[in-house]
């Protein structure tokens, strides 16, 4: 058997590697057609350009890694199938499993390198590209704010903004907390609309609110137009802030436990931190389902494989992405939102693996 694991190992690390190839190429062409007004816009150098793009291989690699082992499953087993190989290797009286044996060990080995490669990799490559990214926004006079998020600014200070609009370079629905020594209750600054300009926020039509040490409001005073001097580069406010997507695991329960201690409970951060888990079992999972199916289609598996490839991919990738943006909104629980498509497709793979075995044939 040791000569068959290896004969069906070295077929299949080959479709990997070819389609682990192709998949890339796609993918960075993906990439850059995808931020092609931003690298055209800033007139990016080619090196600036390399740079993001190479932060978004990390990425781009857990997303090929699946694909690339699923197609490398069916076409590797179809070849054999198609030249009655797998017959021969199947007459040892072996199992389908431990036929099959060393293709799903080397998908293991990939999943746990997986695992540290998207809870360490990715995340630090994430968070270059979109700090990268947000300083090129931020050579404009409108810097890269969002809507409905409240943003920690230095000086103590708290900034909520309900409108941005970045076409304008204007502001609207400004509300800024400055928080004050310790003990003092805060001072509060609302405006209707304001613009941005080197590190002064000009804002009109507003009001401070200013409060005694019982937190009462004291006075209100109305403005038309007021300066606020803020900081120069805005790295200072968002260079630090993190994307799920670009949080270790640790980084994500904690923010998940920090939301629940004050009361957010947001669940998205719980939602990504069992995805880190789970996102790497993907290509065993898919193991399961296409070593079955590809015998199941027997030696008409070329054409057949590849369309069970994209009919999977897409099923599978719909299922996690409606898992997580139910997750995300409190419709399902976490763990369940994260790992639904693997136990979905595990389940299925598990009974066509039992009625491959009971059939007892290689299609």
């Amino acid at each position: 058997m040791r000569i068959i694991h290896r004969y069906i190992w070295q077929e299949f690390i080959l479709q990997f590697f070819i389609c682990s190839f192709g998949f890339m190429v796609l993918g960075i062409g993906k990439i850059i057609f995808d931020y092609n007004d931003m690298f055209i816009g800033y007139r990016m150098t080619a090196q600036l350009m390399g740079y993001l793009v190479l932060n978004q291989l990390p990425v781009l690699w857990m997303d090929v890694l699946p694909a690339a082992c699923l197609f490398g499953i069916i076409l590797s087993l179809g070849r054999l199938l198609r030249e009655r190989e797998f017959e021969v290797f199947r007459i040892c009286g072996a199992s389908l499993m431990r036929t099959v044996g060393s293709i799903f060990v080397g998908v293991t080995v990939f999943c746990v390198g997986a695992f540290f490669w998207n809870d360490r990799v990715v995340p630090a490559a994430n968070h270059r590209f979109q700090k990268e990214v947000q300083r090129l926004q931020m050579q404009d006079n409108l810097p890269l704010l969002k809507e409905n998020v409240v943003i920690k600014a230095p000086e103590n200070r708290f900034i909520f903004l309900k409108h941005v609009y970045h076409k304008e370079g204007t502001i609207g629905g400004v509300l800024i907390i400055e928080a004050g020594q310790s003990g003092q209750w805060p001072r509060i600054i609302t405006a209707e609309s304001g613009t941005l300009k080197k590190g002064i926020w000009i804002l009109r039509n507003g009001v401070i609110h200013e409060t005694d040490d019982t937190g009462a409001i004291i006075s209100e005073v109305r403005y038309d137009e007021m300066e606020l001097k803020m900081v120069k580069n805005f790295i200072e406010i968002l260079g630090e802030d993190k994307s799920p997507s670009a949080m270790t695991s640790r980084e994500l329960w904690k923010h998940y436990e920090m939301s629940v201690q004050s009361g957010l409970n947001s669940p998205v951060y719980a939602v990504y931190y069992h995805q880190k888990f789970a996102d790497p079992l993907i290509s065993l999972v898919l193991a399961f389902v296409a070593v079955p199916l590809t015998i199941c289609t027997g030696r008409n598996s070329r054409w057949l494989g590849l369309v069970y490839c994209f009919l999977i991919i897409m099923a599978y990738y719909t299922m996690q992405v409606v898992g997580r943006t139910m997750g995300a909104n409190g419709v399902l629980i976490p763990w369940l939102a994260a790992w639904i498509p693997h136990l979905v497709f595990l389940v299925l793979g598990v009974l066509l693996m039992i009625g491959i075995e009971h059939r007892g044939g290689s299609g």
